[in-house]
């Protein structure tokens, strides 16, 4: 079997852990991230061929100009299309309802039914994807798969020292420290988390960790957000976060503070518990019916919801810890790409 992957962003690490039981049973994997590189790819064996589809926002949204991204729609769909007649299959998985912030709603409403209605198999990491969907496109019941997103066990460093952690940070034994890690995007609510950071700083101490990267509008709105709470101590490192730094930034957490606006699934969420820091997540119907249980998961609802969890999250948790522990080691990726690759065995038979 011969796999092209389109978009491959290879600096996350979920695309290997996904596929890494199909690259270890001899599949083929073709890493595309353009629609020139796709459409190359696929014109190569396709009788051979299961296209991955991922995030599509390569499609449509790099583009500013609302013909560009129509045309680039067109092409994408008439590419797959050509590609399915001569043989090739298709899976796709479902990371977003919609792309966060998408500048062209109508065509990427058009991929994604396209996507739904041409994939063979479809694969969501969230049980209720299909119903958070319906809304915008059909996922056809038979044949979609559902495959949590796994743990980063044996996928990213080990975990760090803490006390050296905290320590490098500035971070005292007694400080709450909250992490937000990853892309300071605004549907992620960063702006919003040091408003609550800043309203609970009031009656302990906390240290707000900001690390990920952030676009200069963006590091302008965070350091004026910072400055209307000088009594918020914040760590801020708005730049990429090599995977080699990661066991530092969570060592030295207590908490990881996931304040999204829009979530379907976080890769966030599992990253935490694969290094044991319980997480803040909005209540939202689907996260509640998942991990309403889970003694690692605290959740919020609204502003004042996440700034009572701020307020009440204590200061290394030990059973909130090994409960995210014992919840990363119950789904890994050996787990996960051995149910993907099940999931491609399937396409041995008609759909």
């Amino acid at each position: 079997m011969r796999i092209v992957v389109f978009p491959a962003y290879r600096e996350n690490p979920f695309l290997g852990m996904l596929l890494g039981a199909a690259e270890r049973a001899g599949a083929e994997i073709v890493d595309t991230r353009t629609l020139d590189e796709l459409e190359a790819a696929l014109a190569v064996r396709p009788a051979e061929t299961v296209l991955h589809a991922h995030w599509t926002n390569p499609i449509a949204q790099s583009t500013n100009n609302p013909i560009v991204a129509a045309r680039n729609a067109h092409r994408f769909r008439r590419m797959v299309e050509r590609a399915q007649r001569q043989g090739a299959r298709v899976v796709w998985t479902v990371h977003n309802v919609l792309p966060h912030n998408a500048k062209h709603a109508r065509v990427e409403r058009g991929i994604h039914r396209f996507l739904a209605g041409a994939a063979d198999r479809i694969h969501v990491m969230h049980p209720d994807t299909a119903a958070l969907a319906a809304g915008e496109y059909t996922l056809p019941t038979e044949r979609v798969r559902h495959i949590p997103h796994p743990s980063y066990i044996d996928a990213v460093p080990p975990a760090a020292d803490r006390a050296a952690a905290r320590a490098r940070l500035g971070i005292s034994d007694g400080a709450l420290a909250v992490l937000f890690l990853g892309q300071m995007r605004a549907y992620k609510g960063v702006l919003e988390l040091i408003e609550a950071a800043g309203q609970a700083a009031g009656g302990r101490e906390l240290v707000l960790l900001l690390a990920g990267n952030a676009t200069a509008d963006e590091t302008v709105a965070i350091d004026a957000a910072l400055a209307a709470h000088p009594q918020l101590t914040a760590v801020r490192h708005l730049d990429f976060v090599a995977d080699a730094e990661l066991p530092g930034w969570f060592a030295a957490a207590d908490v990881v503070a996931l304040p999204y606006r829009h979530i379907l699934n976080s890769g966030s969420l599992l990253l935490a518990a694969t290094y044991g820091v319980p997480v803040l997540l909005p209540a939202v119907p689907h996260l509640v019916r998942e991990h309403g249980d889970a003694a690692w998961v605290t959740l919020f609802d609204g502003a004042d919801g996440l700034r009572r969890a701020l307020e009440e999250a204590r200061v290394d948790d030990g059973a909130a810890r090994a409960a995210a522990l014992a919840a990363a080691a119950a789904w890994t990726a050996a787990d996960a790409s051995d149910a993907f690759l099940a999931l491609l065995e399937e396409l041995d038979h008609p759909r």
